[in-house]
């Protein structure tokens, strides 16, 4: 059996063993959850944000043998408990274990559920060491293939294809009434922050596809005017709060959530141009009761760049109609945004499971990249396409004289076809190949 005495030997090189670091290490606020699993995403998040790796140490849940068991689950920090070496064990296997978390640190919270209500009790908030910082790994190189964004769990597209003639941007529900004080989801109590914070960056990529000639939809959640589409479950479920005001309320924006109304429009910052197509949508998803599937198959459109709010709800409701229709789909983890931070990270780790039963999930940064690449490759080949090899650039002198009768050559010959007053972007030149 291993020597107990040489358990705290080889400790942790990532751990700062400062008293005053510990208050650093908050802990998690004593709230309700619907269910075990929203609470622990939850506390395990808080955890993370706060320099510590929460763990289930064990849980109790009521049995048909044992209907009088209470609903509970116990956390710790996972630097808390002692290892107990078995015989047979290798010297690296003890040495591994002996470092994963033998600290012994006091922290616990307890997970009660009650009345299909879960409650965060912190039991002891203090740990005895200082924030765990998570050593830098080795990682190897990978290379993603021409035609695809490095993504997770697998490079995206599947199929290598990415491009403005099969690929999309979907920009779901930036309306003012998800994303502005005195709108829908300001008055359903919850915070409008996370929404506002991820504008900069759609703009940012909305103005790559459309500067590389890629389609962007935009999709806006609302009812009509006589709220014929508002089934009597939804107008109950939105005024299920604390206001009581939900679907056609009155509100500062206009009626809530309702099509012509000032807070049903999208922001200014991301507002369609004339040939982006708007999907009005009464529900969720962006393909139940709406011409969006035929707006895609008209087009060719097989891979689906999504962004917007709210991860959890419309965000994850098109993706999954969309792969249901064959669509492959790829999320922004930071273009996305959910009203609380554990909702966001349970959607996109949903999307994941099974190899990524709903599709991929990607960077925002990784995407522009791929934009970038595809737009310099379509300026070079269009124009190694449109110079004649017998034909030299012209070089025509530029006199005062004739500066008045002659247009100074661009840098890009113009296509055959296109108009010579259109500026030479590789999104005009892509529209043009596309229309």
């Amino acid at each position: 059996m291993a020597d107990e005495s040489d358990l705290s030997a080889d400790g942790h090189s990532d751990i700062q063993d400062v008293s005053d670091l510990s208050a650093q290490l908050i802990a998690p606020p004593q709230v309700s959850y619907p269910d075990k699993q929203s609470l622990m995403a939850a506390v395990q998040a808080h955890g993370k944000q706060h320099g510590y790796n929460v763990v289930v140490k064990t849980s109790s849940i009521p049995t048909d043998k044992k209907p009088g068991r209470s609903a509970k689950v116990w956390l710790r920090c996972d630097r808390g408990g002692k290892y107990r070496p078995r015989n047979g064990l290798t010297e690296a296997t003890r040495k591994r274990k002996r470092t994963s978390r033998l600290i012994d640190c006091p922290f616990m919270v307890i997970g009660n559920g009650s009345s299909g209500v879960w409650t965060v009790e912190v039991v002891e908030p203090q740990h005895n060491h200082g924030p765990i910082m998570e050593p830098s790994r080795t990682v190897a190189h990978h290379k993603v293939k021409k035609g695809q964004i490095e993504a997770v769990p697998y490079d995206w597209p599947h199929d290598a294809g990415f491009s403005p003639f099969t690929s999309a941007l979907v920009i779901i529900d930036m309306q003012r009434d998800f994303c502005a004080p005195g709108g829908y989801l300001d008055y359903q109590g919850y915070d409008i922050s996370p929404a506002q914070s991820i504008i900069p960056r759609i703009q940012h990529v909305l103005h790559a596809f459309r500067e590389a000639g890629f389609p962007v939809y935009h999709t806006r959640e609302g009812h009509r005017p006589d709220l014929t589409t508002l089934s009597s479950r939804e107008r109950f479920r939105s005024k299920n709060n604390a206001t009581g005001l939900g679907i056609g309320s009155q509100g500062p924006l206009g009626r809530l959530l309702v099509r012509g109304e000032p807070g049903h429009d999208i922001v200014p910052e991301l507002y369609p141009l004339e040939n982006e197509p708007i999907i009005d949508k009464p529900g969720r998803g962006a393909f139940a009761h709406t011409d969006f599937e035929l707006l895609l198959r008209i087009k060719g459109i097989r891979n689906l760049v999504i962004a917007g709010v709210t991860t959890d709800v419309c965000v994850s409701t098109t993706m999954r109609e969309a792969n249901d229709r064959g669509f492959d789909c790829v999320v922004l983890e930071d273009a996305t945004a959910a009203s609380e931070p554990n909702l966001h990270v349970g959607a996109c780790e949903s999307i994941k499971m099974e190899g990524g039963i709903f599709g991929a999930t990607a960077k925002l940064d990784d995407v522009i990249e791929a934009v970038e690449i595809f737009k310099q490759a379509t300026v070079r080949s269009v124009t190694k396409s449109e110079r004649m090899p017998s034909e030299p650039m012209p070089h025509s002198p530029v006199t005062p004289g004739s500066m008045m009768n002659q247009t100074v050559p661009t840098s890009l010959p113009v296509p055959m076809g296109m108009s010579p007053h259109l500026p030479m972007s590789a999104g005009n030149i892509v529209a043009h190949y596309i229309s």
